[in-house]
């Protein structure tokens, strides 16, 4: 349910109801709601999501309320099926549904339309459908994790957990690397998973065509990075961890950047981009397609 709050427009969150609220409700509807949107609604009553809203439930402290689920279902659309309940609508004037089965609300919903009625294929929770129509706001977007400073003249691409050399056929150790200040992004897929890690020299992307390494790099620890080689095994684990564990999942550290690895362990490629004097300006590594 953390997953769904978060989100949620941050706009329309408010206080959420009482459990009493729920059963008074439950009554005028004369169905039981369930368990999933009892612990949405009491953290917060109704809600945005894309161009959803979800009703609030009537209380005693939102009695100003002109817009409500109990309000919506004694008006409801006239063509509507009489074992659905209305929970939200959209900005079109689609409705939100539950179905009724023995005076409870089943976990499954349904669009209905004016037009059309009931969709065809309901999704299987509350929470999988907020999943989907809540716009991707990380998708396909470059996210600007910050510099560091590259000295050595050169790059491995590793697991972070890996010690240099311990685990050399699972690493990549980049030569002829030009020396100063490295901008690191992450691109993201639709659904916000790690598409790929890239960093590059300066503060300009460089052009030109990628070159694929030799070989893929290992992942163990659901982390890769790219470091500065004499930099790379001074900074504690413990910090790299808690940077794949924030919104972004990845930053930037002394020397180097790290990211989540995808969707987890497994084999990736690394591309390398160099500029006119053969000096390696640009590194990706790519989660998109597991080797």
């Amino acid at each position: 349910m953390k997953k769904v709050i978060n989100m949620i427009n941050p706009t329309s969150k408010v206080a959420g109801v009482s459990l009493v609220d729920l059963k008074k409700t439950e009554k005028a509807l004369g169905a039981i709601f369930p368990d999933e949107y009892k612990e949405l609604f009491i953290e917060t009553n109704g809600a945005k999501f894309g161009d959803w809203t979800l009703y609030p439930i009537p209380t005693n402290e939102q009695t100003e309320l002109t817009i409500d689920i109990e309000t919506k279902n004694q008006n409801r659309p006239k063509n509507l099926p009489s074992d659905m309940v209305c929970i939200g609508e959209k900005m079109n004037g689609d409705k939100l549904c539950y179905r009724i089965r023995k005076r409870f609300m089943q976990e499954l919903i349904y669009r209905w339309n004016d037009k059309t009625g009931i969709s065809k294929y309901p999704s299987s929770s509350l929470s999988e459908f907020i999943d989907w129509h809540v716009p991707k706001e990380n998708a396909n977007k470059p996210n600007k994790l910050g510099t560091f400073m590259v000295e050595s003249g050169k790059l491995i691409v590793t697991d972070p957990y890996y010690k240099v050399d311990d685990e050399a056929d699972l690493q990549i150790v980049l030569l002829n690397v030009k020396n100063g200040n490295w901008t690191a992004s992450i691109s993201y897929t639709p659904d916000e998973v790690v598409k790929n890690l890239f960093v590059f020299c300066e503060e300009k992307k460089p052009s030109g065509k990628w070159h694929v390494c030799e070989k893929p790099i290992g992942v163990d620890s659901a982390q890769a990075g790219i470091f500065d080689f004499n930099t790379f095994g001074r900074d504690e684990i413990i910090m790299f961890d808690e940077l794949t564990a924030s919104d972004a999942q990845g930053g930037v550290v002394s020397g180097g950047a790290v990211s989540m690895s995808g969707y987890g362990d497994g084999m990736y490629e690394v591309k390398v981009k160099y500029n006119i004097s053969k000096k390696v300006v640009g590194v990706m590594i790519d989660f998109d397609d597991e080797e």
